[in-house]
């Protein structure tokens, strides 16, 4: 009876949990989405901002905008005082961590500048800070709820949210959390996702009325035997525009990381840059929800959408790199749809025609898999905005290609190179991660026997003998550390100073060393213990056995094993 009651007070907070963070994600999603859309809106109506030349109207709303957004962001960033803004790379690795937290200030903060530069019209995107900041939502609700769950759940509940309600997608959202933030399936975790990411949805829906799919399509799905050949083509094509993309994002992020005092005047930079392409092509500004669909409508002529293409990468990559913050999800998917339509129309050029819309998708679904490193959720998420089972499986197709050959050249996403450039690397596992984020000082100590520098030979072999231990550990009169003694030392001093007869160059740990760096160092020990020394390398702080490190480690794969698995 009491185990009955037990599991059903955990049923309904699971329940409660869930839905709480997918109500919240459903109003700060959509507050998100809208504010960034009727700023945009409301920008291109300035009529005291356009000027007449050579026949044409151009608007300069974009470069006084993104100039306004600039300042904006910089004194929120000195407001909030932090250096570098959140993103999905961030929530990667709180989920992986043991103690999984986010900065809860620097979370909104990213946010609120993300929705800054969006409603001034950055090329940026609106998923990425709204993904972290969905899981720093999940981590603050962690702290009402006395659950079993681990950080990780929360932090995917808050992801699967946000994905859910930002796109209307529930399916995509649960899949997304799993595939790329927690990249393992357990049934611990399932449920209260599902449940965020249905909330979420659902929430959506009532409060700000049924979306219909995002994409507009007018064209039947080809049979797949006939654009399997396409996509095997294509599925190269696809990644190489997906890695130029992400190489180009690093290669502005390691440029503004050098410009030293220059660096607070690069969003300045960005701004008008990217405001003055933006006068000759308005189409990259913003969300760019429109021009997609104008593209997938085939409504810009060949030379259009391949200046819109190179503008559109360009651009993105000045603003995330120069500190206009935003996601990179949004800009995949135009930078997908906009090779797709290249492609369609090359290939009705040679007479292939019929699949252009098809084509176009999958390069969307394609290039945005592999920038996010989610490939089922890219299938998932052209399922639900085109409402097409078939668009969906012939992406699929373009999407598995694509990713292929992304990983070997790049990696497995934009967020986990992020990661390897701070020394993280998701390759080597969770169990990996919690290891090097472990301290050695909690590994279990052992008695050692403590030497004075000043004593003999013959005394230290008797100290020994007494405390029936073969090796012992040197400090002088200070207290300083200065070696490690072994019985045979001893019987070789004899009645001399035993400083002259210290085991040369001894494996030694650091309290502030991982357990990863402790196992890498004794991979080759043979003896009895091995001396923990204070950080300043001076001070003898414990001497643990080669059995407890191993121990710690034992323990650290059952806490990764109960995570991954249950």
């Amino acid at each position: 009876m009491f185990q009955a009651r037990n599991i059903l007070i955990e049923l309904i907070s699971v329940v409660i949990c869930g839905v709480a963070i997918g109500l919240l994600m459903a109003i700060i999603a959509n507050v998100f989405v809208q504010t960034a859309v009727v700023a945009n809106e409301y920008r291109t109506t300035l009529s005291w901002l356009e000027v007449n030349f050579g026949g044409n109207t151009y608007s300069l709303s974009s470069i006084a905008s993104l100039l306004l957004a600039a300042t904006l962001i910089t004194l929120l960033r000195k407001w909030i005082n932090i250096r570098d803004w959140a993103g999905p790379a961030d929530s990667i690795y709180a989920a992986h961590s043991e103690n999984a937290s986010t900065d809860t200030k620097k979370g909104l903060g990213s946010t609120l500048a993300a929705l800054i530069v969006t409603s001034g019209g950055g090329s940026v995107g609106q998923y990425g800070p709204l993904v972290h900041f969905g899981s720093t939502i999940g981590l603050f609700v962690k702290n009402y709820f006395h659950l079993r769950m681990s950080s990780d759940i929360f932090i995917g509940c808050g992801v699967a949210a946000a994905i859910s309600a930002g796109f209307n997608a529930p399916l995509a959202g649960v899949i997304f959390a799993h595939e790329a933030i927690l990249r393992h399936f357990s049934l611990r975790a399932i449920a209260p996702i599902f449940i965020a990411s249905i909330s979420a949805s659902a929430f959506d829906e009532y409060f700000f009325g049924a979306t219909q799919n995002m994409f507009d399509l007018s064209q039947a799905a080809p049979p797949l035997n006939d654009i399997l050949p396409i996509f095997i083509v294509l599925g190269p094509i696809f990644a190489f525009v997906a890695i130029a993309f992400m190489y180009s994002l690093r290669m502005t992020s390691t440029f503004a990381a050098r410009s030293g005092r220059y660096r607070p005047l690069l969003p300045f930079v960005a701004a008008l840059i990217c405001g003055s392409v933006g006068v000759i092509f308005p189409e990259i500004l913003g969300l760019g929800i429109e021009p997609i669909n104008e593209l997938i409508a085939g409504n810009f002529s060949f030379g259009k959408v391949g200046f819109l293409l190179i503008a559109k990468i360009c651009m993105t990559a000045l603003c995330l790199g120069f500190g206009l913050f935003g996601g990179v999800f949004s800009p995949a998917l135009f930078i997908g749809v906009s090779i797709g339509s290249l492609a369609a129309s090359s290939l009705v050029f040679f007479g292939y025609a019929g699949a252009e819309q098809i084509i176009i998708i999958s390069g969307m679904a394609a290039v945005s898999a592999s920038v996010i490193g989610a490939p089922i959720t890219s299938v998932l998420i052209v399922l639900e905005l085109t409402g097409s089972y078939d668009y969906a499986v012939a992406a699929m197709l373009a999407v598995i290609i694509s990713n292929l050959v992304t990983y070997r050249i790049f990696g497995l996403s934009f967020f986990d190179r992020q990661l390897l450039d701070r020394g993280i690397d998701m390759r080597l596992g969770r169990e990996s991660i919690a290891l090097s984020q472990r301290p050695v000082t909690t590994c279990v100590g052992t008695s050692y026997v403590e030497l004075d520098s000043k004593i003999t030979g013959n005394s230290a072999f008797n100290l020994m003998k007494d405390a029936g231990m073969v090796e012992s550990y040197v400090v002088d009169e200070s207290g300083v550390y200065t070696g490690k003694l072994d019985i045979f030392g001893a019987i070789s001093a004899s009645d001399n100073n035993i400083l002259d007869f210290l085991i040369i160059e001894p494996i030694t740990l650091y309290e502030n060393e991982s357990l990863h760096t402790a196992m890498a160092k004794t991979i080759d020990f043979i003896g009895e213990g091995i001396p923990i020394l204070s950080t300043d390398k001076k001070y003898l702080k414990a001497v643990v056995s080669e059995g407890s490190i191993f121990e710690a480690v034992i323990d650290v794969q059952n806490t990764v094993s109960k995570i991954e698995r249950v």
